[in-house]
């Protein structure tokens, strides 16, 4: 029998939920894709979809992508709820995405790219570079060094761990830096590239690169 993913694990343990709100710096880039035109956006590693809802309530024609299975039936039942009729949910890994070339008008991928090895993830940004059309745009958020966490678990390569406690255990976590990131998104062209830090009361600052690309 094929493994169950660890990300599956999660939600089918219910040690992970989504309950927060859509990040500004998502609902900010959806009105950059709507002044672009944009028509059909992928929401890459959507979860439960807090995401998707809101391109979908915007009027984009929406694909919901995750590999587990729950989260996307807790975002069925969300739409449902909310009567949405234009998400589609395929659930898949990131690596080898199901779409042909150039299908979609705009990406969002938050918290999601960082889940892997260094290989895995730059074989996840090919796939995002190819299924995105020319001209089209994508915002990303990831892990930075400086993030209080990174050194948690088990060392599987330079600044990737896989978590071994907390709601996110047995999940890979790589922890980018500057350079490395800007190496990864050397096929676009970069629109912006900035670092957040929120400080936590553990010490420390949970911290992101939160980049904005442009496939040329």
């Amino acid at each position: 029998m094929p493994k169950t993913h660890p990300w599956e694990l999660a939600w089918r343990g219910e040690r992970w939920a989504e309950t927060s709100p859509p990040l500004p710096v998502v609902a900010e880039f959806a009105g950059d894709l709507k002044r672009e035109g944009a028509r059909r956006v992928l929401d890459l590693g959507c979860g439960a979809g807090r995401h998707s809802i809101l391109l979908g309530k915007i009027g984009f024609q929406v694909v919901a992508l995750d590999v587990s299975e729950t989260a996307l039936k807790t975002l069925e039942d969300r739409l449902k709820t909310a009567s949405i009729g234009n998400i589609t949910l395929v659930k898949h890994e990131m690596r080898g995405l199901p779409f042909i070339d150039g299908y979609f008008d705009g990406v969002i991928c938050t918290n999601v790219l960082h889940h892997g090895k260094l290989v895995e993830i730059k074989q996840a940004v090919r796939e995002v570079h190819r299924v995105m059309r020319k001209g089209s745009s994508a915002s990303v958020i990831v892990l930075s060094v400086a993030d209080f966490r990174k050194g948690n678990g088990t060392k599987l390569e330079r600044n990737t761990y896989v978590f071994t406690k907390g709601e996110e255990r047995g999940i890979i976590h790589h922890f980018f830096t500057r350079e490395e990131l800007k190496s990864c998104f050397r096929g676009f062209k970069i629109l912006s590239f900035k670092e957040r830090l929120i400080p936590v009361e553990e010490g420390g600052n949970r911290a992101h690169f939160l980049v904005k690309l442009r496939k040329s």
